[in-house]
């Protein structure tokens, strides 16, 4: 039974916080205080690649390392390993690299009546 009333109890005060939150939200904004944000959502995609252009990556800052540590008598990989990788071409881009060979569809079949044949034929 105390539990009962209790609930009611706190309920009614969340009603009354909501509603004083209401009041002083329409006495400052007025209608447009319930309305959504007309901004877009923020591009994460586009902000996440954006960082991880401008950040230096973990291949230069190896490099880095490397021209330091050849001032001082300490081992390190030949640089000729670096130069033994192809670069790699990008799926979307157009080009010889991209797409291979040169390679195109096959020509597209034709019925052995010409499109103006069959229109001469239907009238």
């Amino acid at each position: 039974m105390e539990e009962d009333q209790e609930l009611e109890r706190r309920a009614i005060e969340e009603l009354l916080r909501e509603a004083k939150r209401g009041k002083t939200r329409a006495e400052t904004m007025g209608p447009m205080g319930w309305m959504k944000c007309p901004l877009a959502g923020t591009n994460k995609r586009f902000l996440m690649n954006t960082i991880k252009n401008t950040l230096p990556s973990h291949k230069e800052q190896d490099q880095e390392e490397q021209k330091e540590g050849s001032q001082e008598p300490a081992k390190s990989p030949p640089p000729k390993e670096e130069s033994r990788k192809k670069p790699r071409a990008h799926p979307y881009k157009h080009g010889v690299q991209a797409r291979g060979s040169g390679r195109h569809s096959p020509p597209r079949k034709r019925s052995g009546q010409d499109a103006s044949e069959k229109r001469a034929s239907r009238r």
